[in-house]
């Protein structure tokens, strides 16, 4: 079901010269995750519309929290239209570049609203949907199917098959799915130059269909990726794995986050900066032996099951 630009929908029809500019660069869990900081936005500033610069449009639509979305690529008169001669308020800083966010001190949501002065209260990611997308997961997709849905890996990087440093690696993710073969359909997340799952159906839709489908799944395995995110805005617990990255920044406490043991048995920061390291998961900096397991699959497998 693929979306025409122009299609897609604003959520607001009056004219006003009061703007916040809300600009958003990086990934679509990103994105998903900052719908809880533009609530907080909104609730402060109640009288200000709200004008997202992305390159995520999909996440934002019908947001109500949300005057227009426009994209990097496709903004035509945006500073006359949204700036020159407004009362604006621009939120563009980058929360990753933080004192806050590189030394993990607190949950990136709050350090985002900490950087434009706004209380957080609390706001979590929302997601929003019209009855025929839904209609059409649910037909089309799900076919009353019980679904365990994975995503092993995620797509900070297009040329890297595999990030040692936050993907599932898919040993684990194949020996979960055998757990659950013949039980459910098996259904992973993935691009197409990704690693592939032996004999587990790949899911070839688009992002706003997998953000029904998650809420659709019976069961969900992820990493922190955009299927977390999804799957906090549309409330349903799953289970989270996490290599290095930290669930007290990046996660969220409704899910099971089954954070690895595994030593670092070798010294792999020569090449590391501002944080140990990479999301891309530089091979030179993975501090794990050959033999090291990250996660137990029991421990996997008896996490998913209280999802039910």
């Amino acid at each position: 079901m693929e979306l025409l630009e122009d299609s897609i929908p604003t959520n607001q029809s009056f004219a006003t010269d009061n703007f916040i500019i809300f600009s958003i660069s990086g990934g679509a869990g990103k994105n998903v995750l900052a719908t809880a900081v533009v609530k907080a936005i909104k609730t402060q500033h109640p009288e200000m519309n709200i004008v997202v610069l992305t390159a995520w449009k999909d996440v934002w639509m019908y947001n109500p929290n949300v005057y227009r979305t426009y994209n990097f690529q496709n903004s035509p008169y945006f500073y006359e239209n949204y700036i020159k001669g407004k009362n604006v308020k621009i939120f563009s800083l980058e929360p990753y570049q933080t004192e806050e966010y590189i030394l993990k001190k607190e949950h990136l949501i709050y350090t985002w609203c900490n950087l434009y002065g706004i209380k957080y209260n609390g706001e979590q990611p929302e997601l929003f949907f019209n009855k025929r997308e839904v209609e059409f997961v649910q037909n089309n997709i799900v076919k009353n199917e019980p679904i365990l849905l994975i995503q092993t890996n995620g797509g900070a990087d297009v040329n890297n098959k595999y990030s040692w440093m936050r993907d599932l690696p898919i040993g684990i993710a194949q020996q979960v799915a055998e757990e659950f073969r013949g039980e459910v359909r098996l259904m992973h997340i993935r691009r197409d130059e990704q690693l592939p799952m032996k004999d587990v159906e790949q899911f070839k839709g688009g992002l706003r269909e997998m953000f029904i489908l998650v809420r659709e799944s019976k069961y969900r395995l992820f990493i922190d990726s955009v299927a977390q995110h999804a799957s906090t805005a549309v409330g349903k617990k799953s289970t989270i794995c996490w290599v290095k990255n930290n669930p007290q920044v990046l996660g969220y406490a409704m899910h099971d986050n089954i954070v690895s043991d595994a030593v670092e048995e070798l010294n792999s920061l020569d090449f590391s900066l501002l944080e140990p390291y990479d999301i891309a998961g530089q091979i030179p900096q993975c501090p794990f032996k050959e033999d090291a397991q990250l996660f137990s699959v029991e421990e996997i497998v008896n996490s998913i099951r209280t999802q039910e």
